[in-house]
């Protein structure tokens, strides 16, 4: 009896010893976490107590911190991008709003019919281009609503192309770009969504308009499983393309800043392209930009 009260009470004094030196360790740990929330710094909690229990708390904890530290982070750098976006939205935006007030206030005092009619031909023009800025972001907007459905179906990709590329004559002429074309004429199905091939071309040769420098090469090929369509345009200096971000919302190299855009139009490219099932990526070589479109039949 006296050696079972003995051992009982070595056993008290253990679990006794262990409950103060786990209350002290969670003490510690609570102090810890107070001290990196008041300070946003990056070290890790530490423990005195190498018990695995203690220790599993611990690594759960620097984990979950870990984790915030990144979001935090990462919300950060999301809100600096979203802040120059829009700043450079704004600019897009207020410069044709500039520009039709000049003209508007131009036209208003103007009795030359001939000048008048010159005047409302720019502002024609000035609101076209505010009517494709607001439509490219409000597109991307809703592209960026998951329950956003497009339905796919069947379609002559060959036909599509043709259509898309014969809408772009009269500024293909205006500019005095001839595009150098290597379409087939034979009729060539791929699963897809018509409105959004449509686009995704569109912005395309858009951007090899807007961005290029004079010279426009059109062609696909046919590969295993499907279609390759390749766009090709001249630039000035592809040391001021950043590959890695043409897809990327709001993204402008820098000699395309002083060009009315938003920036949007590749962005909007991918994500159609992605959503009806293909793939689009860009290349540069030798001052030449490419973006490469595949779909599947």
């Amino acid at each position: 009896m006296v050696y079972f009260i003995i051992i009982l009470s070595f056993l008290l004094i253990f679990i006794s010893s262990k409950y103060i030196l786990y209350r002290r360790q969670i003490s510690d740990i609570c102090r810890q976490m107070d001290f990196i929330r008041e300070n946003e710094t990056n070290i890790f909690i530490s423990s005195d107590i190498m018990q695995s229990e203690i220790l599993s708390l611990i690594d759960n904890i620097n984990e979950l911190n870990e984790r915030h530290r990144r979001e935090k982070l990462d919300m950060r750098k999301k809100d600096m991008h979203l802040k120059a976006a829009l700043t450079n939205v704004s600019h897009d935006i207020r410069t044709p709003l500039t520009s039709l007030k000049g003209y508007f206030e131009l036209l208003s005092g103007q009795e030359d019919e001939g000048k008048k009619k010159e005047y409302m031909a720019v502002i024609d023009g000035k609101l076209k281009e505010l009517t494709e800025l607001l439509d490219e972001l409000f597109t991307y907007t809703r592209l960026k609503n998951e329950e956003y459905k497009i339905e796919i179906r069947k379609y002559d990709f060959t036909k599509l192309v043709l259509e898309i590329i014969f809408s772009f004559y009269g500024e293909f002429k205006k500019r005095g770009i001839k595009p150098e074309l290597d379409i087939c004429e034979e009729s060539l199905f791929i699963s897809c969504n018509e409105t959004a091939v449509r686009r995704i071309l569109s912005n395309i040769i858009k951007n090899a308009i807007l961005h290029g420098n004079g010279m426009i090469k059109m062609h696909y090929r046919i590969i295993a499983g499907g279609i390759e369509f390749i766009c090709e345009n001249n630039i000035e200096n592809s040391d001021n393309i950043d590959i890695s971000q043409v897809f990327d919302r709001f993204y402008k190299a820098d000699d395309a800043r002083s060009k009315v855009s938003t920036g949007l139009g590749l962005a909007i490219a991918n994500e159609l392209t992605e959503r009806i099932g293909g793939n689009i990526r860009a290349e540069c070589k030798d001052n030449i930009f490419i973006i490469i479109l595949t779909f599947r039949e």
